[in-house]
């Protein structure tokens, strides 16, 4: 269909009640499994790529790969640059082709997360590209196998939401409202009234970090209230990790290429299944 910006995306989710998945695609297999989902499941869909993980592949060698699947997608494909910290990488996304890049100055303070935002927002609104920041902070990292749980001292304020996207001109705003990176220790708790109030005052396209672990119902309930987004990547691994460990009970002269077509449908599955809990299935236009 089209290679397209997150703005277009999360407006479209926002207006309309569902969210759009975006899952970090750190190899050719996850990017091939998220893709078949979308189409079979005509939903919009975001290929994200995490700063964090640069260290497991070449941006400049990726990136080509990435844009050229989503502009022969079916459905419309954003690709995102995730956590966002280096400004180089800004840079180099930018100049690769991204649709999208998040800013990700969770850890400063408000002002100074807000003004180097508003330049990443200034640079990267000049060539057409959406940006995405985070106020307030969510806990644990990409990947990290520790299980975390979530601080609420460091959830969003939502008056100092409202003050921060009128001062960045942010398309979509990640927010700390009680879910963590990576693997949750205990049930966690989302705090939905806090919710609700940040999508009262800011009036953008909220995003929810750390989508592996939340409960459907978790889901439906973020939602309902401002969620047009929702990062995913832990489930994914753990899902590809579990097809591979049944690779040890396999005969030696198992073709590993045949095998990684197992771990693509593996993928597919879980993107799907995701897709249906955020209700873009069919949203594809």
């Amino acid at each position: 269909m089209a290679l397209v910006t997150l703005k277009q995306l999360v407006d479209d989710a926002f207006q309309n009640g569902y969210a759009v998945g975006a899952f970090n695609v750190v190899n050719m297999e996850i990017m091939q499994g998220a893709l078949q989902a979308a189409e079979e499941n005509k939903s919009p869909l975001i290929l994200a790529v995490a700063e964090t993980h640069l260290g497991l592949l070449d941006l400049e060698q990726y990136a080509p790969i990435l844009l050229r699947e989503a502009e022969r997608a079916s459905v419309p494909v954003a690709v995102h640059l995730d956590h966002g910290q280096t400004f180089g990488n800004f840079v180099k996304a930018l100049r690769c082709g991204f649709t999208s890049v998040m800013f990700d100055g969770s850890t400063l303070p408000f002002e100074e997360n807000a003004a180097k935002t508003k330049e990443i927002v200034r640079m990267a609104h000049a060539v057409g590209v959406s940006v995405e920041a985070e106020l307030g902070h969510v806990t644990g990292g990409e990947g990290d196998p520790s299980p975390g749980v979530a601080d609420p001292t460091l959830f969003t304020d939502p008056e100092e939401a409202q003050q921060f996207v009128q001062a960045t001109g942010i398309d979509a705003l990640a927010v700390a409202v009680g879910s963590v990176h990576g693997v949750y220790k205990g049930k966690p708790e989302l705090d939905i009234p806090r919710l609700a109030r940040i999508r009262e005052l800011a009036g953008v396209p909220l995003v929810l970090h750390g989508g592996s672990g939340l409960s459907d119902e978790d889901f439906r309930q973020a939602i309902a209230n401002g969620i047009a987004k929702i990062n995913v990547y832990t489930d994914l691994s753990q899902a590809a990790m579990a097809k591979i460990r049944t690779a040890q009970g396999m005969p030696e002269n198992t073709d590993f290429g045949k095998f990684m077509l197992e771990v693509i449908a593996t993928i597919k599955e879980a993107v799907a299944e995701k897709m249906r809990i955020f209700g873009s299935v069919g949203k594809a236009k």
